[in-house]
């Protein structure tokens, strides 16, 4: 993996101004549960890992469409919100639901944009305030020829089932909240919103430059006491994403910049690719992406590089993404039980009743191993656009799905990695079933943009899944 130009967070980190007023954040709750998405679904759990309970399944639409759920966030207050769509779809179709801290949901509504672009990409960064009262999500729009137009930036919008358009914040990228502030990216440098702004304003004061590590920013969290900040740092080249890597940095609240040395200052140790940072609202834990899955460990408390963790990682699960800490109290989403009957302890009610356990675990999961891929020596963008087969061996009966994607930039985007092929079988039985994988149709139109590129197929049945990479010939 390519090193970032330092190999130390205080000597690449450079600070700028910071802005003059005091910075109100709300106390500090104990830190309760991780909200995910896991396989187009929806869950939440234990931060070490021992409960876990599924809040959504993916949703067929009226033109029976599947949309699966996209990306999940959590507020201080335990308030959960998440983003659906059918992948590959423009965003401009995107919908939330919205959890209450005590399990219930009533809030739904279009996850929505301005007229006036040919394709919409959102979101790019998702979040919703400490008080669970308004979201905000990073866009990249483009128009259509010619020339070609493209615009960046936020919307934000109330958490509520509210039709109107969001209101646009150009300028800033990959938004993230404090309290009721948003901090985003503006190039490298990490900004703040200004505290008379409110959540609308479009007034941003700079806060971190960080564009001596050489990476790419791509996002900050900030724990809810203000201890911590955690910065998702990213390098891209043709093939896909080469570099991934987190930044942990001791602070005082995003109105007083860090002072060096910090007493925490180092890079997350991390199985390949790190990305999605997310803080505790004390800071004593923290969440992210790598090679192994979504993960949880304690935070760092010294400036040792690597970082040193309080606790070690927990493997939340293998397939999750997008982790959020929040506040949210697990108990109250664990399916209720009959008296003497025993605890929830890990287990979900989906929507129309049922129990199924979590993922990789006991009866229900369809197969007690991951599904096992088998492919051809050489794939190629025509075999794909006449229907690939892809042999799947699988422990027990039930749907199986294969979705391809490849990276946003081979596309000329940014964000997500696109769904340019899917296929589904089911197989009658355990044993080898044959999934006949075809160009969706953002594949057919990009086809001759995709000879070469790097495909990550994800091969899914019941709650067990196994990803696989190939290079397009």
């Amino acid at each position: 993996m390519p090193r970032a130009r330092s190999s130390r967070a205080r000597v690449a980190i450079l600070l700028c101004a910071a802005a003059a007023a005091i910075l109100s954040l709300p106390a500090a709750a104990h830190a309760a549960s991780v909200a995910y998405v896991d396989n187009g679904e929806v869950w939440l759990a234990s931060l070490d890992g021992t409960q876990k309970t599924r809040l959504a399944s993916p949703v067929v639409d009226s033109e029976g469409k599947t949309q699966n759920w996209l990306d999940v966030a959590q507020s201080d207050g335990g308030r959960i919100v998440a983003v659906r769509n059918v992948p590959g779809r423009i965003s401009r179709f995107s919908w939330f639901k919205i959890w209450e801290p005590d399990g219930s949901s009533t809030v739904e509504g279009p996850l929505n944009a301005p007229n006036g672009w040919a394709i919409y990409v959102y979101p790019l960064g998702f979040d919703i305030t400490a008080d669970g009262k308004h979201l905000a999500y990073g866009f990249s729009n483009s128009g259509s020829c010619c020339p070609i137009s493209f615009e960046t930036g936020i919307y934000v919008r109330p958490a509520t089932n509210s039709l109107l358009d969001p209101i646009k914040i150009s300028g800033q990228k990959y938004p993230s909240m404090a309290g009721s502030r948003i901090v985003a990216a503006s190039g490298g440098t990490v900004t703040v919103q200004q505290a008379a702004a409110t959540t609308y304003g479009s007034d941003f004061d700079p806060w971190l430059d960080t564009s001596g590590t050489g990476l790419e920013l791509h996002g900050t969290d900030i724990s809810a006491d203000g201890r911590l900040a955690a910065l998702d740092f990213e390098q891209w080249d043709g093939s896909g994403q080469s570099v991934g890597k987190i930044a942990v940095l001791a602070t005082q609240g995003v109105d007083s910049g860090p002072t060096f040395p910090a007493a925490v200052d180092c890079f997350m140790p991390a199985n390949g690719v790190a990305d999605d940072p997310s803080l505790s609202m004390d800071a004593k834990h923290i969440a992210w992406n790598d090679q192994q899955g979504l993960k949880v460990a304690g935070t760092p408390t010294t400036n040792a590089d690597p970082c040193v963790l309080s606790s070690p990682p927990v493997v939340i699960s293998a397939t999750g993404r997008f982790g959020s800490i929040g506040g949210a109290d697990i108990a109250s989403f664990l399916p209720k039980t009959d008296p003497g009957t025993g605890g929830g302890g890990g287990g979900s009610t989906p929507p129309g009743g049922g129990t199924t356990p979590p993922p990789g675990s006991g009866p229900g999961t369809g197969s007690a191993t991951a599904p096992v891929v088998t492919l051809p020596a050489r794939v190629t963008t025509r075999a794909l656009t006449r229907g690939l087969k892809v042999k799947v061996k699988v422990g027990a009966a039930g749907k199986v799905r294969v979705t391809a994607t490849i990276p946003a930039r081979v596309l000329g985007r940014r964000g997500k990695p696109v769904v340019v092929a899917t296929g589904s079988a089911r197989a009658p039985r355990a044993g080898t079933v044959t999934v006949r994988l075809r160009l969706n149709a953002t594949g057919r139109r990009r086809a001759k943009r995709l000879k070469g590129a790097k495909v990550t197929l994800r091969v899914v049945q019941g709650t067990r899944s196994t990803t696989k990479t190939l290079r397009l010939r």
